[in-house]
């Protein structure tokens, strides 16, 4: 369901959304704010990755990772 709004925006944002693709402004206005909003989640999760693996990982992790690769191969190996 789709809700009408009214906003005020500077001139300069009315022009940029009439060069967006689309046939109306109504759809070049959602389509821009879909693909806004979906840059910023991405960016969020892109942060959240970069600060987890970012850090060093200490030797535990380092062995699970290699015991984890080690299973991987072993299930990859068979022939089932």
């Amino acid at each position: 369901m789709k809700h009408r709004v009214t906003l005020s925006i500077r001139s300069e944002l009315v022009e940029a959304v009439d060069r967006a693709p689309g046939t109306s402004r109504s759809e070049k206005v959602e389509r821009l704010l879909e693909e806004a909003l979906a840059g910023r989640e991405q960016r969020r999760w892109v942060s959240e990755l970069r600060a987890f693996y970012g850090r060093a990982p200490d030797s535990d992790d380092r062995a699970e990772d290699t015991e984890w690769q080690a299973l991987a191969a072993e299930a990859f190996e068979r022939d089932e």
